[in-house]
């Protein structure tokens, strides 16, 4: 039988499915054969057995293949490492070479053909973050422990360059050791963000945050 997983409560291992038929089933961990642990609106085959749920699957979506505007500039879903790394990273740095060098033998439209790519790139590379993020199954708020440090740093220095620049080098020390600590956290996070969401596999099989890019069957 078919039916939707309405709670499960993981202190007391207990939660219970609302089948197709209109009933109500309990059911504990031992029964409950999925990858991660039941969500609310879990779609799920299980046996039916009075009133208890036993034998319980997970019938995970199957994942649908983004369009392009949807991969590169929506931030909900999840991304694998391939993806993100040769789909997105790959042709970025490729691009961003190829424009660099344009821009060396080029008249002053060609110089700027570079910033202009990392502006188009900004969105995309955020979006393409946070989806990596859902892949691991958390928030995709977390990414503003990368770029809030790394704002701050940007802020932090241009500030004691201007102050530098006003007052001579003795001012603004204050400035330069705050803007040396922020880029120091960045760099911290930074590192943390390439092993874990660069370098890390995803939740095998569908999580919070849709189905599993990877095919693991």
């Amino acid at each position: 039988m078919k039916g939707n997983v309405i709670g499960f409560d993981p202190d007391t291992n207990t939660g219970a499915v609302s089948g197709h038929d209109g009933k109500r089933y309990e059911f504990v961990t031992q029964d409950w054969h999925g990858h991660s642990i039941p969500h609310h609106g879990d779609l799920v085959d299980f046996t039916a057995e009075n009133e208890r749920a036993t034998q319980i699957f997970l019938l995970e979506p199957e994942y649908v293949y983004p369009g392009f505007w949807a991969f590169y500039f929506s931030a909900e879903g999840r991304a694998s490492r391939s993806q993100y790394w040769l789909k997105y990273v790959l042709p970025v740095v490729v691009i961003g070479l190829a424009l660099d060098l344009l821009a060396l033998a080029g008249g002053r439209a060609a110089r700027l053909a570079p910033d202009i790519f990392q502006l188009v790139v900004l969105w995309p590379g955020i979006a393409m973050l946070i989806k990596r993020i859902h892949d691991r199954n958390k928030s995709g708020w977390l990414v503003w422990l990368l770029y809030a440090p790394l704002i701050l740093a940007v802020i932090f220095t241009l500030g004691t360059v201007v102050v530098f620049g006003i007052h001579g080098v003795g001012a603004g020390t204050g400035l330069g050791f705050i803007s040396v600590v922020l880029w120091i956290v960045t760099v911290i996070v930074a590192i943390w963000f390439f092993i874990e969401f660069g370098c890390m596999r995803g939740t095998i099989g569908a999580n919070w945050y849709g189905p599993d890019p990877v095919p693991h069957r």
